[in-house]
């Protein structure tokens, strides 16, 4: 078991490394408070000088000069900036997730200052650029739309929409120029467009359950795609399975392109016995390609594979790393960051620089040698906070069992992966359970699904303790830390309420059939939809130990893609007519139209 390390290099002038306990409000270019930054993601400009980072907390991009190490300056951008791109020489991109905005910045003598903003949907995440000059195209994952949207950077709109599959986060442009490839997470699948003709060339699932598909790569001659993620091996999780790497593994998977044929596909276990690489990441492939790295922010690690001599399984991957590759440190090196290494770029053939989200730092690292050259700090961070230690914690697989998965693997950001799992919190296993949400997780008990847990920080300590399996006994400090950084989590606002934030027509039809005809008001009531009693709604089951239900929040709908205790419906009509029809709980028939409003009302909430 390897424990959080931050090399010496790191420590010094880096220490507090951690953030307060609300977002920050937005810097200027004359910040006076002390901010945490937590890039997400780095681009490096055209001539290789200057890096941009997309600064999550602190809402800012910040402009940096490589050589020196100097923060040429730091700008406002939007609220939670995820990543950040050169559009050219002298104009960035950034995506907002909080905006449903991609920014257009403009550099200057100076620094960086807003050219525009382009609106393109709810919760915009990664970014991928082809082309060059007049025939430059910017394409952007717009996650909560199911979307991948073009850009007219020009004009500052939307040029076109293509549709993907559920809850998209990173894409990759293929070299060639005419692929835009997309990862979707629910389930976890490989889109690839055409975007010569704006037509879908191949849907693949990555088999083996694959979810919180990474940020992937694909070789220069546009013939393959690999994508980072985990896999749910869908065993029981307890301390034995874990250590067998039989709950969640840490994979590459290797798709030709553009078909994605099912039977072609190849997967790697990254993960080594009693050592995992917790939450990989990021991919990045060297010049040559003869280096290829992958950032794990969980395991705090930096991977780095010598990419033409790898020997990728022809069958089953496996438990663990392959064999050949096990001790073999011409193949595989694993280099400890500290932090939570993120966004990853090549600087040559022999240096990258990493984005490390909790060191709020750049990190520039010699691939060759394995070593931390350089650690760029991107201004002074303030004391740490309770909500940051939680938050520390949350990420850190080093809290689980042999370092394989975090709590954030589970319930991604906060929310959740769309991934059903055995554990043992309601009583026994063999009763898979969908990972809930942990928005408003604070003032929305009981807890669990079948509403058992009376006590929140009770339950905080029976998941570190059972299901991460962790192999340090939480302290009272680390449990008040986590229930800080929870109370943090809250619920989007939806996408589908007017700007002033009021209801559309159909959604008030529906907010009037929620109350009275459907009847769902009398267990989903208050502000947070939900109840602290439990029913019985006819799905129990006679395995389940607690015989009933308590209703969970209703509030951030629009932004799931399964529903139910098990996961069994993959959208709210398919509740309404097959699991949960409100005749059977106390309301009565709805016709479609009906039907309509009231959905239209519930992704409202």
């Amino acid at each position: 078991m390897r424990y959080w390390f931050i090399p010496p290099s790191v420590l010094l002038g880096l220490l507090p490394l951690l953030i307060a306990a609300d977002p920050p409000t937005a810097p200027t270019r004359e910040t006076t408070r002390v901010l945490d930054r937590s890039p997400m993601s780095l681009s490096l400009s055209p001539d290789g000088h200057f890096a941009v980072t997309a600064n999550h907390t602190a809402n800012s991009v910040s402009l940096v000069e490589l050589a020196t190490g100097r923060v040429v300056a730091e700008q406002a951008c939007g609220r939670r900036p995820i990543d950040v791109a050169w559009w050219d020489a002298s104009t960035v991109l950034v995506s907002l997730r909080d905006d449903d905005a991609v920014a257009v910045l403009r550099r200057t003598a100076t620094g960086l200052e807003p050219r525009s903003r382009i609106p393109v949907g709810d919760a915009p995440h990664g970014l991928a650029l082809l082309g060059s000059g007049k025939t430059r195209r910017g394409f952007v994952a717009v996650s909560g739309a199911d979307e991948v949207v073009e850009l007219d950077v020009a004009h500052a709109r939307v040029k076109n929409r293509l549709k993907t599959g559920g809850q998209p986060r990173w894409l990759v442009a293929a070299p060639n120029d005419r692929w835009v490839i997309s990862c979707a997470n629910v389930p976890g699948e490989v889109w690839v467009h055409d975007v010569v003709t704006g037509k879908l060339v191949s849907r693949r699932t990555v088999f083996d359950d694959a979810f919180n598909l990474g940020q992937p790569i694909v070789l220069p001659d546009s013939s393959t795609v690999i994508i980072p993620h985990p896999i749910n091996r869908s065993f029981p999780v307890h301390e034995d399975n874990v250590q067998k790497g039989w709950v969640i593994d840490n994979r590459l998977t290797k798709l030709p392109l553009p078909s994605g044929e099912y039977w072609q596909q190849k997967q790697m276990n990254l993960d080594e016995h009693r050592d995992g690489c917790g939450d990989v990441h990021a991919l990045a492939l060297g010049p040559a390609n003869k280096w290829l790295v992958a950032t794990c922010g969980g395991s705090h690690d930096l991977l780095i594979l010598r990419f033409k001599e790898l020997p990728w399984p022809s069958a089953d991957p496996g438990d663990f790393l392959p064999d050949a590759m096990r001790g073999n440190t011409r193949l595989y090196r694993r280099v400890e960051l500290g932090g939570r290494p993120l966004g990853v770029r090549f600087l040559d053939s022999r240096r990258v620089v990493v984005a490390n989200y909790f060191l709020d730092a750049l990190q520039v690292i010699n691939v060759e040698s394995a070593t931390i050259e350089r650690t760029i700090s991107l201004g002074a961070v303030p004391q740490p906070s309770l909500a940051r230690r939680g938050e520390q914690i949350f990420y850190d697989a080093d809290r689980s069992l042999d370092g394989w998965f975090s709590c954030h693997s589970c319930h991604t950001d906060g929310h959740t992966a769309g991934q059903t799992f055995d554990t043992l919190n309601d009583g026994n296993f063999d009763t898979y359970k969908l990972t809930p949400s942990l928005r408003g997780v604070s003032r929305t008990g009981p807890w669990t699904w079948h509403g058992w847990q009376k006590s929140l920080p009770a339950s905080l300590r029976k998941s570190l303790k059972t299901t991460l399996s962790t192999p340090r006994e939480p302290t009272e400090d680390d449990i008040r830390a986590l229930m800080r950084f929870l109370a943090s989590l809250d619920f989007p606002a939806s996408p589908l309420r007017r700007p002033d934030g009021s209801l559309a027509p159909a959604a008030r039809r529906g907010q009037l059939l929620f109350s009275n005809k459907a009847g769902c008001s009398v267990c989903h009531a208050g502000n947070d939809f939900t109840t602290p009693a439990t029913y019985k709604v006819g799905l129990e089951s006679p395995r389940y130990f607690f015989p009933e239900f308590n209703p969970p929040s209703l509030r951030g709908l629009h932004d799931k893609r399964r529903f139910l205790h098990d996961g069994r419906a993959h959208n709210l009509k398919e509740i309404l007519v097959r699991h949960h029809r409100p005749r059977e709980l106390g309301g009565e028939k709805l016709n479609d139209s009906e039907l309509r409003d009231l959905i239209a009302y519930l992704k409202s909430l």
